[in-house]
């Protein structure tokens, strides 16, 4: 039988460093919208676990994606949030760069050309794009997004997810580790016990997980009766999560703040453009998140109390909870 993972990888700050330095370094993370960058100039400069990364349209029409920290004294190149710029200069003491992150110029600072290589350029990192998402990863070396990727696109094609539309985005905070949060969301469960309303909605008998090879999980339930609520809910490692439904979506970006803290960005589109049927919509997502919100953060207290032992995972309900640790442990030492 499969035990949880030690309390250690959730309240140990030495163990965040070391999932920095390898799951957020060395997959690519979803980061955001490709809406968000469509026109030239366009960018995003957010955190990602602690690293400040931004994502930009370059003139000629592609996309770029650096280490929001210049080379000179870690001043940022943009300010974090949304906006439109049309170059790349230090806030902090006015150094220049290009699109290809190289040094323009190095504002009244006196010869210049004996900089060493590595105060002359930002740090680009890898940026691609997949169904309307955009995707960062830190590590120069690893497989394609489309290779990573894997069955997921297919399964995501069967639900004709093109035809949404971006409505709303809510941000939560959530006092707890990051891997609370994931492990909760890949397991239902909880879904009788803490969820009513949505629990209603779904017949649980038909509730099913499965876990293919390739870095993703996928649960499915038909619904009761007149219900909304059926679909799909796949989680693709370690910080993507698609909810689909038959009229919307909800996209949640997963965000590490640090070893005890988690932000969730979620993107809510729909096929309506009925404000009642939106508000109606993210008022019933609300009451689900409410309730994850309570029972995550109380997990995470019960876990720093010093008084929890790992327990067993269920070989019926918890696979993708298994695998999502195993998966950690092979990659995090």
């Amino acid at each position: 039988m499969t035990v949880a993972l030690d309390v250690a990888r959730y309240r140990d700050p030495s163990w965040y460093e070391r999932e920095r330095a390898t799951v957020w370094s060395d997959e690519w993370l979803m980061f955001c919208a490709e809406s968000e960058v469509a026109t030239t100039g366009a960018y995003v400069s957010a955190d990602m676990a602690g690293f400040p990364l931004v994502v930009a349209r370059r003139p000629d029409g592609g996309l770029v994606a650096f280490v929001n920290v210049c080379p000179h004294r870690a001043g940022p190149i943009l300010w974090p949030g949304e906006g439109t710029t049309g170059n790349l200069v230090c806030r902090y003491h006015g150094w220049a760069f290009d699109w290809r992150g190289e040094l323009v110029s190095a504002r009244d600072f006196g010869d210049s050309a004996d900089l060493c290589p590595d105060s002359r350029s930002l740090r680009l990192i890898d940026v691609d794009t997949w169904s309307g998402m955009v995707f960062v990863r830190l590590s120069p070396a690893g497989p394609s997004l489309e290779h990573s990727l894997g069955g997921l696109p297919a399964v995501v094609a069967r639900h004709s997810v093109d035809r949404f539309r971006f409505v709303r985005r809510m941000t939560r905070t959530l006092a707890c580790n990051w891997k609370t949060y994931v492990d909760n969301y890949l397991e239902g469960y909880h879904v009788q016990l803490i969820h009513p309303s949505l629990s209603r909605a779904l017949d649980m008998r038909t509730y099913r997980v499965s876990v293919p090879e390739d870095g993703y999980c996928h649960h499915t339930c038909d619904t009761t009766e007149g219900s909304p609520s059926g679909g799909a809910w796949l989680f693709r490692y370690p910080n993507l999560a698609l909810n689909i439904y038959a009229d919307g979506m909800n996209v949640e970006r997963i965000i590490p703040v640090d070893v005890d803290t988690t932000r969730v960005v979620y993107d809510y589109y729909s096929t309506s453009d009925d404000p009642t049927l939106i508000d109606g919509m993210l008022e019933m997502s609300n009451v689900v998140l409410d309730e994850d919100q309570r029972m995550c953060e109380q997990v995470q207290r019960g876990i720093d109390s010093g008084s929890y032992r790992p327990g067993p995972l269920s070989d019926k309900h918890e696979i993708a909870v298994a695998w999502f640790q195993d998966r950690l442990r092979n990659e995090v030492r």
